[in-house]
């Protein structure tokens, strides 16, 4: 029983999106082994002639098999895949707009709190309140709100410094999965080639059939790098031009923000 209670307590401290990149992962070697029994002829289906089955297109693999062809440089690269899916599920739960810009904050901001008002508690436990990116900058110029324009500025152009490194956060790790993919796939692939010709100088030139199937196992691994990088690195540029798409509306209402609170009580 406390092993038990120990796994499900365990398992809820995963992070969602995780879990979701291991349930795919688990699930697509299968649905694909599956996919090829389907379209696999019945055993006592009628026998093909020979001549037939020498035009005949080669038959092709599942993802357990490419697997098992790829060698155990397969298992880093399945390992890559899996982390790089799980850090865009992450991003893409992260990097919601309305989830770091919420909509008419700023506007009910100013219901809240009114330009020259000294208590500045209303301003800050609205922020508070309405914890975002967006709210974090501007509960820093309220912070400093006493002061002038300038500090204003200086203080929301540091929070807004500090949010962005959060928005950013992953990236990295998101462009070394990218990278390190199809060097990993380079790597087995090479390691291949070393054997399927170490193995045609034992067995003589004349064994060409031998050396053809342990180049294409060799390039399997290379297959398998290049699509895990090709799609990770696709959401890579993706996620930051969302990040600087947000982070310029972010300007915006930081700039109109400071004109509505500084240029009233200047003109008073």
């Amino acid at each position: 029983m406390k092993r038990s209670s120990k796994l499900l307590t365990f398992l809820r401290r995963l992070p969602p999106y995780l879990v979701l990149a291991l349930v795919v992962a688990a699930a697509g070697p299968y649905c694909a082994a599956q996919a090829d029994k389907a379209g696999a002829p019945a055993p006592g289906g009628t026998a093909r002639p020979e001549a037939d089955k020498a035009d005949a297109a080669p038959p092709s693999m599942s993802m357990l098999e490419l697997f098992e062809r790829g060698g155990w440089f397969m298992l880093p690269i399945v390992l890559a895949s899996l982390v790089g899916l799980a850090l865009i599920i992450e991003r893409l739960i992260s990097l919601r707009k309305d989830k770091i810009i919420p909509p008419r904050l700023l506007d009910q901001l100013k219901d809240t709190y009114k330009p020259g008002q000294e208590d500045r508690s209303a301003g800050l436990n609205y922020c508070h309140a309405n914890a975002s990116p967006l709210a974090r900058v501007l509960a820093a110029g309220i912070g400093k709100m006493h002061r002038d324009e300038q500090t204003v500025e200086q203080a929301i152009e540091d929070a807004g410094a500090n949010e962005i490194a959060k928005l950013k956060r992953n990236l990295r790790g998101l462009f070394a999965v990218g990278s390190i993919a199809p060097l990993l796939g380079l790597l087995g692939t090479v390691s291949g080639m070393i054997k399927a010709f170490q193995g045609a100088s034992v067995k003589g030139l004349g064994k060409a059939t031998s050396l053809a199937q342990g180049i294409y196992e060799a390039l399997v691994t290379t297959y398998a790098g290049l699509l895990v990088a090709i799609p990770v690195l696709v959401f890579y540029y993706y996620f930051l031009g969302k990040i600087d798409r947000i982070v310029s509306e972010m300007n915006d209402l930081s700039i109109e923000f400071v004109e509505h609170y500084m240029a009233e009580p200047a003109k008073a």
